[in-house]
């Protein structure tokens, strides 16, 4: 599978949110690829570096060696790496945040959510062509 330019990586099992995270994302160049595994996400990076990584599911998928094997793909000023959680279990606490990670989502997303994250996201990653 080819990767577009532009990419969101999603790291999970949940394709109902990838499609709505497309529709969110209107007009904007950039593809949502959903992904399964860890060595999937890998692979997709190793052919062409995300613009966001978003890691779903349970706070286990959003280990502290997930997230440095992720890093390690690109320079870790290049990639924004924010995990979703859910509204009743937000995970944002100082103590459990894993290191590495830029932030967190929290469902429901919101088209004007994302595509913020998205931009930023995006700008981040073109500086480091400059």
């Amino acid at each position: 599978m080819n990767a577009p330019q532009s990419y969101i990586l999603l790291l999970g099992q949940q394709h109902d949110i990838a499609q709505a995270m497309q529709v969110s994302l209107g007009p904007l160049p950039c593809t949502v690829i959903a992904v399964h595994s860890i060595d999937q996400a890998l692979a997709q990076m190793q052919q062409n570096h995300p613009s966001l990584v978003i890691l779903s599911g349970s706070q286990q998928n959003w280990s502290e060696t997930l997230v440095q094997s992720l890093r390690n793909r690109v320079k870790p000023a290049d990639v924004t790496i924010v995990a979703l959680t859910e509204p009743d279990e937000p995970r944002w606490s100082s103590q459990e945040d894993p290191s590495g990670l830029d932030g967190f989502l929290v469902k429901p997303l919101s088209g004007d959510i994302l595509n913020s994250l998205l931009q930023s996201a995006l700008v981040k990653t073109r500086l480091r062509l400059l």
